[in-house]
C-alpha cells in the first residue's frame, strides 16, 4: 500500500469514528460522514478498501422516518437516498400506543450514508417549502387559493429538484472518467456494490421491493411551472451546514 493511500484511508477511518456516541454533535457527526464520502469518491475508494481489521466498515442497517401525504417529498427522498448510497422504500407502520397507522420511509444503508442522506433530504425539503412560502407571500387571494398555489408550486419545484438529483446520480454513475489511486472507474462500482449490499440485507429481513408508479395531479399549471423554474435554483452540490436555516443557490 502506498503512503498516499494509507494516509487517505487513515483520514477516512478517523472521520467514520466521529459520532454522537463519541461526543460529537449531530452536525459534527453528519459533516464528518459527508467528508468521508467525499474522500471515498475523490479517490475512487469504497468502504471495502478501508482496513477491515480496524473495525471501521459499518454494517448495513435501516431507519424509519414518518411521511405525510405529500407525495412530492417521496420523490426527493428516493432520488437523494440513491445518490448517497442508500436504498429506500415506503411502508405502513402501526403505532402500538395510539393504534394508528402511519406511512414511513425506510432508509437502508450504512449509518454514515443514512445520516448524510437524511440530512440532505431535510435540507432539500425545507428549501422547497421555504421557496413556496416566499412565492405566495405577496399573492392576494383566499386561504384555499393560496394553499392551492403553494401546493402546486411545491410539486413543480420538487419534480425539477428530484430530476436534477437523478441526473447527477447518472452522471456520477458513468463508467468513464473516474481515475484514482487504484480501482479505476470505482465510483460506479461503489454505487452498484452498495445497492447490492442493501438489497441483500433487505432480502435477509424478508423485505421484497417492488416498483410503484406515482400519479400526479396538477390543479394550477402556472404555479407548477413557476415551481419547476425555482427548482433549478436549489444547490445540489453545496456542502450544507445544518445551522443555516435557508436554502442555498446552485
Amino acid at each position: 500500500m502506498t503512503e498516499e493511500k494509507k494516509s487517505i484511508l487513515e483520514r477516512i477511518q478517523k472521520l467514520l469514528r466521529m459520532s454522537e456516541e463519541n461526543g460529537a454533535s449531530y452536525n459534527e457527526a453528519m459533516m464528518a460522514a459527508q467528508k468521508a464520502q467525499e474522500l471515498l469518491q475523490e479517490h475512487n475508494l469504497s468502504l471495502s478498501d478501508v482496513d477491515k481489521d480496524d473495525g471501521v466498515v459499518e454494517p448495513i442497517g435501516s431507519e424509519d422516518f414518518e411521511l405525510d401525504r405529500d407525495k412530492w417529498k417521496a420523490w426527493i427522498t428516493a432520488a437523494t437516498a440513491r445518490l448517497y448510497f442508500c436504498t429506500t422504500y415506503t411502508n405502513k407502520k402501526l403505532n402500538k400506543e395510539t393504534y394508528q397507522w402511519s406511512r414511513v420511509r425506510t432508509f437502508v444503508g450504512r449509518e454514515s450514508n443514512r445520516k448524510i442522506a437524511k440530512s440532505m433530504c431535510d435540507y432539500f425539503i425545507n428549501a422547497v417549502v421555504r421557496m413556496a412560502e416566499d412565492h405566495v407571500r405577496k399573492i392576494p387571494g383566499s386561504k384555499s387559493e393560496i394553499n392551492r398555489i403553494k401546493f402546486n408550486f411545491m410539486q413543480g419545484c420538487a419534480m425539477e429538484l428530484s430530476n436534477r438529483i437523478e441526473e447527477k446520480y447518472k452522471a456520477l454513475n458513468k463508467e468513464d472518467g473516474y481515475k484514482g489511486i487504484q480501482n479505476p472507474n470505482n465510483l460506479p462500482k461503489l454505487f452498484r456494490d452498495e445497492d447490492a449490499n442493501n438489497r441483500n440485507w433487505l432480502a435477509k429481513q424478508g423485505v421484497k421491493l417492488r416498483s410503484t408508479s406515482s400519479s400526479i395531479r396538477v390543479k394550477d399549471r402556472l404555479a407548477f411551472a413557476n415551481g419547476k423554474e425555482s427548482g433549478k435554483n436549489i444547490g445540489i452540490d453545496t456542502q450544507v451546514n445544518a445551522n443555516k436555516g435557508r436554502y442555498l443557490g446552485a
